[in-house]
């Protein structure tokens, strides 16, 4: 019998996963989009919408990280695969926590609460500049790139577990 991940890690790593990968290609998307289309006004309310929800995952990925004790790391595997995943691992937390800081502050840059759906309301923390909010914009791509090239390694290696290794990683999460 193959030992899985709790149940509630498996659901935030795909819903994550899932959310990262939506909000990657809604912002792709979304930043083509001209006054005319039907997307141009929705589009990014449910993209700030889903980064506020992957938002609360990480919180609660965070919370979970530092109060439990992390049995991630497989000691059968190669030293350096070992190292690659603690180092990928690092980076999501670190790029994920980047790319919502600074879509919250391109969000509400302009220094007024931002009311989303007519409910939802985030609330301004500071007023920023024209060239403030487009730094902003760039961390924020550049950030969403290295991140999808994370996404595929982090991808690629639980695929060579499963198809070349022979092993349970991929199992561990499924």
């Amino acid at each position: 019998m193959i030992e899985k991940h709790p149940l509630i890690t498996r659901l935030l790593h795909w819903l994550s996963a899932f959310l990262v990968i939506g909000l990657f290609v809604s912002g792709w998307y979304m930043v083509e989009l001209d006054y005319y289309s039907s997307w141009y006004q929705t589009l990014p309310e449910l993209h700030i919408v889903a980064g506020v929800i992957l938002t609360f995952f990480w919180i609660w990925i965070l919370i979970r990280l530092f109060s439990s004790k992390n049995a991630d790391i497989n000691h059968t595997h190669k030293k350096f695969e070992q190292i690659a995943a603690k180092w990928i691992k690092s980076m999501f937390y670190l790029l994920v926590l980047l790319m919502v800081i600074t879509g919250y502050l391109i969000a509400t840059g302009q220094g007024e609460t931002l009311i989303l759906f007519n409910e939802l309301k985030l609330p301004a923390i500071s007023h920023f500049s024209s060239a403030q909010i487009d730094t902003m914009g760039l961390i924020h791509e550049y950030t969403s790139y290295i991140l999808m090239v994370l996404v595929l390694f982090h991808t690629f290696g639980a695929l060579k577990h499963h198809l070349i290794d022979k092993d349970n990683t991929l199992k561990h999460m499924l």
